[in-house]
C-alpha cells in the first residue's frame, strides 16, 4: 500500500500564494473593467472633459491588466504552448511590447491627469506636460532596450522579465504623483479635484511599503500589489463618477444656464428658461405645459438650444451647465 505523503510546507505556501495572486488579479481586473465600461457609457452620453480624461487613465490600465490575465490563462491552461509550441514566440513578443507600452501609457496619462488637477498656471502645466512626455518616452524606449538586450533573442525570457518586474518598477513612479497630490491637495480649486487628489494620495503614497511583499510572495506571479493601488484609485473614480453624474444630476433643479454662456451662444431668454427645465429633467410635454406652449414649439426650441451650445442630449446640456456654473466650494 503506497504511503500517503504530506505536502511540504514550501509547496503548500507556494500554492496558496499562487491561488491568492490569481484571485486578486481577476478581481482587480474585473473592477477596473466594470468602472471603465461605466465611464464609456457615460462618455457616449455626456461627451465631456471629465469622462474623456478618466478614459485616458482607465483604458491603458485595462489593457495592461487584461494582458496579465491573458498571460496567466495561456501559461496555466495551455502548458504545451508555453513549452514551446509554434506561435508561442510571437505571443511572448506581443505580450512584452503591449505590457511595456501599456505601462508607459498608464504613467503618461496618470501624470498628465495630475498636472491638470494641480492649482498651477497654464504655462507651468504646459511645461509639466512636456517634461512628462520626455520622461515617459525615455522610460518606454529604455525599458524595451534593456529587456530585449537582456533576453538575447529568448522572447519567453523577455516576457518573464516584463511580467515579473517591469510594471512594478514603473508603478513606483506613481509614488511621486501621490506625494505631489499630498502637497497640493489643500489648495485644490474644487471638490472634484480635491477628491481625486485624495484618491492619488491614498492609492500611491503607500506603494514603497508594499515592495517587500511583492519581492517575497509575488515576484514570479503576473499579479503585483501595485494593481491593488490602482484599484483603490479606480474606486475613488467610481465614487467621483457616482456623485458627478448621478447624485448631482438628481439635484439639478438648482442649475440654470449661466448668463455669460447664454449671451455668448446667442441663447434667448425663452431658450434659457427651457434649458433650465431640460436640465431639471422635465420632459418636452411638461415644459410645454409649464410655459403654455405647444409640444412642437418646445421641440424647435430644444433643437436650437442644442445647436447653439454644441450638445446632443440632456446629459451633455447638464454637463455644460454644471461646468460653467460658478463654484460654490
Amino acid at each position: 500500500m503506497p504511503e500517503i505523503g504530506i505536502m511540504p510546507p514550501e509547496r503548500g505556501l507556494a500554492d496558496l500564494v499562487l491561488a491568492i495572486g490569481d484571485a486578486l488579479l481577476f478581481l482587480t481586473t474585473a473592477l477596473v473593467l466594470s468602472v471603465t465600461c461605466l465611464c464609456v457609457l457615460l462618455h457616449v452620453r455626456a461627451r465631456d472633459a471629465y469622462t474623456r480624461r478618466l478614459l485616458a487613465v482607465l483604458v491603458p490600465l485595462c489593457v495592461q491588466m487584461g494582458t496579465m490575465v491573458t498571460v496567466t490563462y495561456v501559461t496555466r491552461v495551455f502548458p504545451d504552448v508555453a513549452a514551446g509550441a509554434d506561435g508561442y514566440a510571437a505571443f511572448t513578443l506581443w505580450v512584452t511590447f503591449v505590457s511595456v507600452f501599456a505601462t508607459a501609457a498608464i504613467l503618461f496619462s496618470m501624470s498628465r491627469y495630475l498636472v491638470d488637477l494641480l492649482p498651477a498656471a497654464a504655462s507651468k502645466k504646459a511645461l509639466g506636460r512636456v517634461i512628462i512626455s520626455i520622461v515617459v518616452g525615455a522610460f518606454a524606449v529604455l525599458s524595451l532596450f534593456f529587456i530585449l538586450n537582456e533576453s538575447g533573442g529568448d522572447w519567453g525570457y523577455a516576457m518573464a522579465v516584463t511580467v515579473r518586474y517591469h510594471f512594478f518598477a514603473g508603478s513606483m513612479f506613481m509614488t511621486f504623483l501621490g506625494v505631489a497630490s499630498l502637497v497640493y491637495r489643500k489648495r485644490a480649486e474644487s471638490w472634484e479635484k480635491e477628491s481625486l487628489l485624495t484618491g492619488m494620495i491614498v492609492a500611491f503614497v503607500p506603494l514603497p511599503a508594499v515592495l517587500p511583499i511583492d519581492l517575497l510572495f509575488f515576484r514570479d506571479h503576473p499579479f503585483k500589489i501595485a494593481y491593488l493601488s490602482f484599484s483603490v484609485f479606480v474606486v475613488f473614480l467610481y465614487f467621483f463618477i457616482s456623485r458627478q453624474y448621478f447624485h448631482d444630476y438628481g439635484r439639478s433643479k438648482e442649475l440654470s444656464l449661466p448668463g455669460k454662456l447664454a449671451r455668448s451662444a446667442g441663447i434667448s431668454p425663452r431658450e434659457a428658461e427651457i434649458a433650465r427645465l431640460l436640465a431639471a429633467g422635465k420632459t418636452n410635454r411638461e415644459i410645454g405645459e409649464t410655459l403654455c406652449i405647444s409640444n412642437n414649439t418646445v421641440k424647435t426650441h430644444v433643437k436650437n438650444i442644442y445647436a447653439k451650445l454644441g450638445v446632443r442630449n440632456r446629459v451633455q446640456l447638464f454637463s455644460v451647465c454644471r461646468e460653467e456654473a460658478p463654484r460654490r466650494d
